[in-house]
């Protein structure tokens, strides 16, 4: 049995506009199906608990972006159940989407999830006992995170398609006025201290913000995270090196290093917002641990 998660807000209403197409596209093929909608934040993850305990589906196929994905998961998880995860991106990032190559045309995507013939299986990254699908952030990220979620410009720009560009104004501003401090990462039992690092990001896909190659060597099923992080730069070095992170050519910055692990320590001299697939979820410290194969996708 199928079931759908639709967050008709998502890319400030593309979500209620994909899904209209879908389920008359749906009810013309006689679909049987299940479908819930998301009314507030949070919800979808008690969404996917009653799809699965209620109704017995044993497929989800999240319309939304990454918030809606990432709640799915956490929702999922929870019941302990085999479910298999498919997603129609409808958001404004949409980095789940991109980095695991499914389609950006609604009907595509549907006809791919319905087939069964693309599936494998994913790590998760688990921070204080959330899941997170494609990657956390402490720091500099975390804040650019908050910023871009609380601000008034996202929502104006996803109406002209320009949710991109919501988040590269939140690094500007965000720029202006963070506070580099000491952060110390302790991978697998190393121990590495950073002196005015300005983010840590923790990684699943390499996709991050919609589409920057924050950590260009994740890989998703390979049991590891790839982590990034930017340290002993100064704003105007940052600025400079930033669109560096599109194409991945960051990797050769000097202040910038990159580690894998399996399970990652993070402790700051102050406490820092932590973002999980965009969502703020808690503050410094915290410990993001692998959990290999942990979720079967499809498309």
């Amino acid at each position: 049995m199928i079931g759908f998660i639709v967050n008709p807000v998502a890319g400030n209403g593309k979500g209620k506009e994909i899904w209209d197409h879908l389920e008359q596209n749906l009810r013309q093929q006689g679909a049987v199906y299940h479908v819930r909608k998301t009314s507030r934040e949070g919800e979808a993850e008690n969404l996917a608990v009653e799809l699965i305990e209620k109704e017995g589906v044993n497929k989800i196929i999240a319309v939304g972006g990454d918030g809606t994905v990432h709640e799915v998961v956490n929702g999922m998880y929870q019941t302990g159940k085999g479910c298999l995860l498919g997603h129609v991106a409808a958001g404004s990032g949409n980095d789940f989407s991109r980095g695991h190559g499914l389609s950006n045309d609604p009907i595509q995507a549907i006809e791919r999830i319905m087939s069964d013939k693309r599936e494998k299986v994913i790590d998760l990254l688990k921070i204080n006992g959330r899941l997170a699908v494609n990657s956390v952030g402490a720091g500099f990220d975390g804040e650019v995170a908050k910023t871009t979620n609380e601000s008034s410009y996202k929502k104006w720009l996803n109406r002209f398609k320009l949710g991109k560009v919501a988040y590269i104004w939140s690094v500007i501003r965000v720029l202006c006025t963070y506070r580099p401090c000491s952060v110390t990462l302790t991978v697998d039992g190393q121990v590495i201290p950073f002196e005015r690092a300005w983010l840590i990001a923790i990684a699943n896909i390499p996709n991050y913000g919609g589409g920057m190659l924050i950590c260009p060597g994740a890989v998703s099923d390979d049991g590891l995270a790839e982590i990034c992080v930017v340290s002993n730069v100064g704003r105007l070095g940052l600025l400079r090196a930033f669109p560096q992170i599109f194409t991945g050519a960051h990797v050769n910055h000097p202040k910038i290093r990159f580690f894998r692990g399996r399970q990652i320590l993070v402790e700051t001299q102050r406490p820092l917002f932590v973002h999980a697939d965009g969502e703020i979820v808690a503050q410094t410290p915290i410990c993001v641990e692998i959990l290999p194969k942990s979720l079967r996708i499809c498309g």
